[in-house]
């Protein structure tokens, strides 16, 4: 059972360009089990597009996690042992190999944290979310402790504490198998064509969150 989870801005949900995101894993060649969209209710009011409500592979999880890594931790408390979980953003759109070729990561590391792009900080490798990343729940489920006592400098840089929380817990990220994964596996020219909307690559302050978070962090 492959699950998929996400989360999103309300302004997103109720967007074509989401819904191209939704099409695209519902056409995979690897079918998921289920997509959990995980609500940030305490953060936002959401209006429900109609196909998400009637589709049963969809979980609308709402958590009084706020941010976006609520994609991963507002999930795990509903996400049964010893499950294959894959983190993805919300805005990219996949080629119908997407689910297929992050598994087969999976199966060739499957005690480790496979992810399709990867950053390198000197203490530790940075999965990026934008391209997925998938691994064995059991092995993250102690990242919810960890959370508690998340630097504030961290909360929009969500893949680096992420991944520091992964250092933390003695689970190591490793590249995926696929090659040029942004030309084999993400879908570029259908995910450019988006609203012009908030961006945490584009409109946050990176690198100096980063920089703050990498002396925070031990």
């Amino acid at each position: 059972m492959i699950y998929l989870t996400l989360t999103t801005l309300p302004e997103r949900l109720v967007s074509d360009h989401f819904k191209k995101v939704y099409t695209s894993l519902k056409t995979q060649k690897m079918p998921f089990y289920k997509l959990i969209i995980n609500l940030s209710v305490k953060q936002f009011n959401y209006i429900i597009p109609e196909y998400l409500e009637k589709d049963p592979n969809v979980i609308l999880h709402e958590t009084d996690i706020c941010g976006p890594c609520a994609k991963l931790i507002g999930s795990l408390d509903i996400i049964p042992d010893n499950s294959v979980v894959i983190v993805m953003d919300d805005d990219i759109v996949m080629r119908n190999n997407f689910k297929e070729t992050l598994y087969t990561s999976y199966l060739n590391s499957p005690n480790k944290v496979s992810s399709n792009f990867i950053n390198i900080h000197p203490k530790f490798k940075e999965v990026c979310g934008f391209g997925g990343y998938i691994f064995n729940i059991d092995k993250l489920r102690n990242i919810k402790e960890l959370h508690k006592t998340m630097p504030d400098c961290c909360i929009q840089i969500d893949d680096t504490w992420i991944s520091w929380c992964m250092k933390k817990l003695n689970v190591e990220v490793v590249k995926s198998i696929i090659k040029d994964p942004w030309n084999n596996v993400l879908d570029i020219p259908n995910t450019d064509p988006h609203p012009d909307w908030f961006e945490l690559g584009k409109n946050t302050a990176r690198k100096y969150l980063t920089d703050q978070a990498l002396k925070i962090l031990r």
